[in-house]
């Protein structure tokens, strides 16, 4: 039950910052149980999803889009190809290089972590009515894009 009286200002539930950083707490412990359950880290989720929306990438490419230094990247390439959830190929653009892309078992990962995903993101948000799930987002879309545009 809502604290109420002059106490109710005091309470961390009073502070809409606090709310955002418990709930963004829960949501990654959640979200990172998923991942555990499915064998992987977030930097390898990363990798995935990044492969799936790009397509074929160098390693340095990869070390980019999930913001890891690509010598650091390299174990984490790796641990996903011995499980064959992705491969290198040579890049046909520069020998000396190579393009890594998901493998179908890869790609049925990746089916598999986004139907987990929605089913996570469903349970989360259960006890909001479809208005009020479509208002949270348009809030949170305008706070994130407010929070990451470039200085004016």
């Amino acid at each position: 039950m809502a604290q109420e009286g002059p106490l109710a200002d005091l309470s961390p539930l009073a502070s809409t910052g606090y709310l955002l950083a418990r709930l963004g707490m829960e949501s990654r412990r959640i979200w990172g149980q998923m991942l555990t359950e499915h064998g992987l880290t977030p930097h390898q989720f990363g990798v995935l999803s990044a492969l799936d929306k790009l397509g074929a990438q160098s390693q340095q490419q990869l070390g980019r889009a999930i913001g890891v230094d690509p010598r650091n990247a390299v174990p984490i390439i790796d641990a996903l190809e011995q499980r064959g959830l992705l491969e290198r190929r040579p890049d046909p653009a520069d020998r000396r290089k190579h393009a890594i892309t998901l493998t179908r078992a890869g790609h049925i990962k990746i089916e598999q972590l986004g139907q987990s995903g929605s089913e996570i993101e469903e349970s989360f948000l259960a006890s909001l009515t479809d208005q009020e799930r479509d208002r949270l987002h348009a809030t949170l879309s305008k706070l994130f894009a407010a929070l990451t545009s470039p200085a004016k």
